[in-house]
């Protein structure tokens, strides 16, 4: 406990000397309202909701509520927009801190072969604890990886395989517990190994949204653990060309970032909407507070497009995207013999030669990786029915990993895998019954896996298929919501008796996998700005190929895998319960869970590493238990005047071998966040100007015990990290500036989710600086 406060003191004694002081003009004024039907009032929730003159949008909640926050006085315009209604525009003059603006949207109404069209109503997202990452917050993550950037959110951490290939984590779950959705599609790569982080870029999203807690009846029988939902911004149908350019910089690796986005809208009457963006990204050796890491560069590029069309009730979209990426793998992961491991995993720091300078060059181990994707969407307005949508989706994951050899062609891979996924969905969010709101649907997805070169996991064909219910009932400050899925998947593997061997026969394992999810769940508004909500869900994972039959060398990780065929389907039982505030000077949320997995796989330590003819390597086996995990997560916030604000953030997870009551291996750490932020004046072309001081405390992961893993847990940490944001006019814009320094004080730290944390320390000081410069034809935004 003394350590503990020893570590945790200068975080707290830093923060209580910051004086609190008064300063003029500031930006902190909110609008805020709800988005309905002008002739039933009923909820419009996925309204599009945007401020013309600082060109930023938002989508309206499943309650159909919406606010900006972090606004200047001035004068304002909303464009609101949603499908099979007619747009609308509000000016606003905005003088005082708080501006409630309820938007009423009136149908459009067309007569088609008899048929009446009218508006779509969605009912986007189950009623459970989410979390956002958007507007600056959003702004100040840009040029990192989607699992760093979401570990501002409590309860969500990254699992590392050192510095640039990182995974969510959502209260100690990932992988294949977590599903992604990118742009409406549920993204499917090769998920499951430690190092295989999403293939996507995060400078597509204009919102991400983090669903806490088993969503298996919406999303399927994947999403345990939660679901992340990156999600652009709504096409416009306005006749002007927007667009913007994001440039980051960062110091620590030499990385630079450029992504560019254009959108424009075409018809008669603006029915056809495009939008095209691009990112580059190109990053050498990261450094840790005392040396550069060898090998641990990366280069990066991707591309998307969207096409909308809308005309009355009916709307199309098409997405494509392209995502290319080469990580480098630190070469100190990779070692020889077992002697020489287990010095490398004793050290302080890694041998000589695993250390570099800042270089570009990447070199074996590598990996390259190819993402493509491409959705078909339709939704069809019906009067007296609902919104009746379908959407069908095709996507190709090629991944290559070129190891560490003696003798090899300089182009040949060791390992190659191409997964080809394909999904079709089609769902009916009906109008109300009964006082009821819902969707019901069925969905359906075919997987096939070929690989080449050294076997680790087969081929393999997946069939998996599911239908459900979900229902709505809003009166007054009462919301409930109740759901029913069921789920089947067949798989079939291909491979040989013994892998080793191409003369022994093949064999075709084939294994069935169905059970049903259930989710239950309310909402109480207690007083005007208190909710309390609470979900009891039951969610069910089938083992994934790798579970069933990894065997060999990972050398992506830096492991040995060993899986179990005999391996059943996980099933959980999930509560969660918390209340939350979003007006006023205190805004937070509060938090917390149980959930028990029956037949709970992870990845064990062996304790006995493997000596190969590839070198020796840590030895890991995919073992099975029943596991209770519990945790809460904290966020609050106070405004005390004009100027200071602080946010505090806190989360924790246990998470037990319920038979052995062992705590088990790989789950986060106990977290606590304080920042405190200051609005500056404006001072001549600078405005909407804002510092934020920021500490973080990782405690040690102490209830591991030494005789689990191969090296002790690292020692607690505190971080510090200061960031500064304004705005300056460029070509009649307000473009946008941000520098930040990470790490402030150069510390030395070890973070327990790091698989390489048994060769080298994390990452130093970083300074990093953003340009974002909006495109278009708005003349509009200098008179603010």
């Amino acid at each position: 406990m003394k350590n503990y406060l020893r570590q945790i003191l200068p975080l707290i004694t830093a923060f209580l000397l910051y004086p609190f002081v008064s300063i003029s003009q500031p930006c902190n004024y909110m609008i805020f309202g709800s988005v309905k039907d002008s002739k039933d009032k009923n909820i419009l929730s996925g309204a599009s909701i945007r401020i013309k003159e600082l060109n930023q949008s938002i989508q309206s909640e499943d309650d159909s509520h919406y606010h900006f926050s972090g606004l200047c006085k001035g004068k304002y315009t909303l464009l609101i927009s949603f499908v099979g209604y007619q747009d609308k525009e509000i000016s606003i003059n905005l003088n005082k801190s708080a501006t409630e603006i309820n938007i009423f949207l009136i149908s459009e109404i067309s007569q088609l072969s008899e048929v009446e069209v009218t508006g779509s109503r969605n009912t986007t997202k189950p009623l459970q604890t989410s979390s956002k990452l958007s507007g600056k917050q959003l702004e100040l993550s840009r040029g990192q990886s989607l699992g760093e950037a979401l570990k501002t959110i409590p309860g969500l951490n990254s699992i590392q395989t050192g510095p640039s290939i990182s995974k969510p984590v959502i209260h100690g779950l990932h992988s294949n517990r977590v599903l992604i959705y990118n742009a409406g599609v549920r993204q499917e790569g090769q998920q499951w190994g430690s190092e295989h982080a999403p293939e996507i870029d995060p400078f597509i999203a204009n919102q991400i949204t983090v669903v806490k807690g088993a969503a298996s009846v919406m999303y399927g029988a994947d999403a345990m653990g939660g679901v992340i939902l990156l999600e652009p911004s709504p096409l416009k149908f306005e006749k002007a060309l927007f667009g913007q350019v994001n440039m980051v910089g960062m110091s620590n690796n030499g990385q630079g970032a450029f992504s560019g986005m254009l959108e424009n809208s075409h018809g008669k009457h603006s029915s056809f909407s495009w939008r095209a963006q691009g990112t580059y990204k190109i990053a050498g050796n990261s450094k840790t507070a005392d040396y550069y890491m060898n090998n641990t560069g990366f280069s990066e590029y991707n591309g998307a497009l969207m096409f909308g069309y809308r005309k009355a009730g009916f709307s199309g979209d098409v997405y494509l995207s392209s995502f290319n990426t080469k990580i480098g793998i630190f070469s100190g992961s990779h070692i020889g013999s077992t002697t020489d491991l287990l010095n490398a995993i004793s050290r302080n720091e890694p041998f000589k030669s695993d250390q570099s300078t800042l270089s570009y060059q990447i070199n074996r181990p590598y990996q390259l990786i190819r993402h493509q994707i491409l959705k078909l969407k339709s939704s069809y307005a019906i009067s007296g029915l609902g919104s009746l949508n379908a959407q069908y989706s095709i996507q190709q994951n090629n991944r290559e990993e070129y190891d560490i050899v003696r003798q090899s062609n300089e182009n040949k891979y060791q390992l190659k895998f191409d997964l080809n996924t394909q999904t079709a969905d089609v769902f009916l969010d009906h109008d109300p019954i009964l006082g009821l709101r819902g969707r019901i649907g069925i969905n359906g997805m075919f997987q096939h896996n070929f690989y080449d070169g050294r076997y680790l996991i087969p081929f393999f064909d997946s069939y998996s298929g599911g239908v459900f219910l979900i229902e709505r009932w809003t009166k007054n400050k009462l919301s409930i919501e109740g759901g029913i899925r069921y789920d089947y998947k067949m798989m079939e593997a291909r491979l040989r008796e013994n892998v080793y061997d191409n003369n022994s026969s093949e064999i075709r394992p084939k294994f069935n996998f169905n059970q049903l999810s259930g989710t239950l769940g309310a909402s109480y508004n207690l007083t005007e700005n208190y909710r309390f909500s609470t979900t009891i869900a039951k969610a069910w994972r089938p083992p994934a190929i790798n579970e069933l039959f990894s065997n060999g060398v990972h050398h992506g990780s830096a492991s040995f895998e060993k899986g179990d065929r005999n391996l059943q389907e996980e099933s959980s039982f999930n509560l969660t319960a918390g209340v939350s505030k979003i007006t006023g000077k205190f805004k937070g949320e509060a938090s917390i869970y149980l959930n028990t997995i029956n037949n709970y796989i992870y990845l064990k330590p062996d304790l006995v590493p493997v000596l190969t003819v590839r070198g020796a390597f840590p030895s890991f086996q995919y073992v099975q238990v029943d596991a209770r995990f519990t945790g809460a997560d904290l966020l609050s916030s106070y405004q005390f005047n004009n100027t200071l604000n602080t946010t505090l953030k806190y989360s924790f997870v246990r998470a037990y071998d319920v038979a052995s009551d062992k705590h088990l291996e790989f789950i986060p750490s106990d977290k606590v966040t304080l920042t405190t932020g200051f609005n500056l004046p404006d001072f001549k072309v600078f405005k909407n100007s804002a510092i934020d001081l920021t500490g973080s405390h990782t405690a040690r992961q102490w209830r591991v015990k030494a005789e689990q893993d191969y090296a002790p847990t690292p020692q607690a940490y505190t971080l510090f990290n200061v960031d500064f944001s304004t705005t300056i006019p460029i070509a009649s814009h307000q473009a946008s500036i941000s520098l930040s320094c990470w790490n402030v004080f150069n510390t030395a730290y070890r973070d327990y989710l790091n698989r390489f944390r048994y060769y080298t320390d994390d990452t130093g000081r970083n300074f990093i600086i953003r340009l974002q410069i909006p495109i278009g034809t708005n003349k509009n935004q200098l008179n603010n």
